[in-house]
């Protein structure tokens, strides 16, 4: 399962979406890690890898990060979905 947040969400905030992954009580197979987009050094976001579970922030996006960030949230959808390393 993919879940991913804006890092600047008022609505649905991050530290929110922690606590309740938090609670599942899954275990962390990556800790958490920049990801970016090809020819940028500047992180799209931030990505933990849990059992079953990724989840990931996209940096500078609000609560619709699809509208806010297209082509960061493109790049980690399209390649989770794809099984490729973002």
């Amino acid at each position: 399962m993919l879940k991913f947040s804006g890092d600047t969400d008022g609505a649905v905030p991050t530290t929110g979406t922690l606590k309740w992954v938090d609670s599942m009580n899954r275990d962390i197979i990556e800790q958490w890690r920049p990801y970016r987009l090809p020819g940028n050094a500047n992180p799209a976001g931030y990505i933990v890898e849990y059992d079953g579970l990724t989840l990931a922030t996209v940096h500078g996006s609000g609560h619709m990060a699809p509208q806010f960030k297209p082509a960061e949230t493109y790049h980690l959808i399209f390649n989770w979905l794809s099984h490729n390393p973002i």
